[in-house]
């Protein structure tokens, strides 16, 4: 059975995973399978309450910046358009 999902990453993340997974010769897909199959690896623990007092809801400035950001790299053309993303998707998938 397959399963398909969608994943909203900023351009910049998405190029860096681009770019972690080129260099060892991996598709997002592969890179996404391994980062998921380590996840056993740490306990629950690990993963959600050791950093539970650090967490804490975003303050109005620090949203407004975000969004600020974000449009500041649409405007510079720091983006993936969907069509990108899916051909690249697609060209990977096919190298399966």
């Amino acid at each position: 059975m397959k399963m398909t999902t969608s994943v909203s990453i900023p351009s910049a993340e998405y190029n860096l995973a681009m770019a972690y997974a080129h260099e060892r010769n991996m598709s997002m897909d592969e890179l996404l399978v391994s980062l998921i199959r380590m996840l056993p690896q740490y306990e629950e623990d690990q993963l959600w309450n050791s950093k539970d007092e650090e967490l804490a809801p975003y303050t109005m400035e620090e949203l407004n910046a975000r969004i600020d950001e974000a449009e500041a790299q649409f405007e510079q053309g720091k983006f993936v358009t969907h069509e990108q993303m899916m051909d690249e998707l697609k060209a990977d998938l096919l190298l399966c």
